[in-house]
């Protein structure tokens, strides 16, 4: 890797946690943020709405998220997905990189729905465990480093967006090529079950307010509940009634920001009643939906919430 001044200006120094929730500060008005981390200090639990990457470069990293705990190797990247509370824990020294990017201008991608399971929990990519992807995946992030801190590139975010969904892409890729390797499926038949979840995918984020069951989903693939099950299982590794409650949970923590109540956040986002949304919020997130706005929230500058 060159070495290159891993600096901004002045003005773009530092993270800033607004309570709980961290302020991403994009540089130039795009939708990226990188840091060149060189302090011994720690980021207390925060969310963001951006993805972050780390990227260790000397010494080990800790990183709690949703409370399970990640020792990261010089050479680790891990995947954060974006409203995830995690903890960063000072380390006595060391180099990283942080990337943050505004995932917003990706989700028109027809593919954008197939990628989300992938990287709906934290994922972690090392040399010894992902040898098939590791060494492209850390070269892109490389490349993109490269860009960012250089001077005067034309057509900077492009050239990173670019960069970025290769990584997507080849994520996604290996996800599916894992998940019908064995199998007798013939190529087509597995692009046909790619084709068939991704508009599923699709159809739920754009459809978890309403009262979607396992037998309407099932019919809407044209499988058997049976089969269903068990491919939806496969695709997303997590139930379909696990995965929806999911989305909706994400969907709630953002209208949370608003100043709307929380028994019309729990309608909106496909519950019944408030007992059963907290119930569900505070399975996903450990807190309930009023304790959330409160810790998480509430110090937000120019919210006022209501209850």
């Amino acid at each position: 890797m060159s070495r290159l001044n891993y600096t901004l200006p002045d003005e773009y120094h530092g993270r800033e946690l607004e309570g709980y929730v961290e302020k991403v500060d994009y540089y130039l008005n795009s939708n990226i943020r990188i840091w060149h981390n060189v302090q011994n200090e720690g980021y207390a639990l925060h969310q963001h709405s951006a993805i972050e990457i780390l990227v260790p470069i000397e010494n080990v990293y800790t990183i709690i998220v949703n409370n399970n705990t990640y020792h990261l190797e010089p050479g680790d990247i891990l995947f954060i997905p974006g409203l995830t509370l995690h903890e960063i824990i000072k380390p006595d020294w060391g180099e990283r990189f942080f990337f943050m990017f505004n995932m917003d201008p990706l989700t028109s991608f027809h593919d954008y729905s197939a990628l989300e399971p992938v990287l709906l929990d934290p994922c972690l990519l090392t040399k010894r465990t992902n040898t098939g992807i590791y060494e492209h995946i850390y070269s892109r992030l490389m490349e993109i480093s490269n860009l960012y801190f250089s001077p005067g590139v034309t057509f900077r975010e492009y050239s990173i967006y670019a960069n970025l969904i290769d990584i997507l892409t080849t994520i996604g890729r290996e996800h599916y090529d894992t998940l019908f390797a064995g199998t007798d499926n013939t190529a087509e038949k597995s692009y046909d079950y790619y084709q068939k979840f991704n508009s599923l995918l699709a159809y739920i984020n754009d459809h978890y307010g309403e009262q979607l069951t396992l037998e309407k989903m099932a019919d809407y693939t044209g499988f058997s509940k049976y089969h269903f099950t068990r491919l939806f299982k496969q695709h997303t590794n997590s139930t379909f009634y696990d995965y929806l409650s999911r989305k909706r949970i994400q969907a709630a923590q953002t209208l949370l920001t608003t100043g709307a109540s929380i028994t019309s956040i729990a309608f909106q986002t496909g519950f019944n009643n408030s007992t059963s949304f907290t119930r569900c919020f505070k399975k996903y997130t450990n807190y309930s939906p009023s304790e959330y706005r409160t810790k998480f929230i509430e110090d937000v500058p120019g919210n006022v919430p209501v209850f």
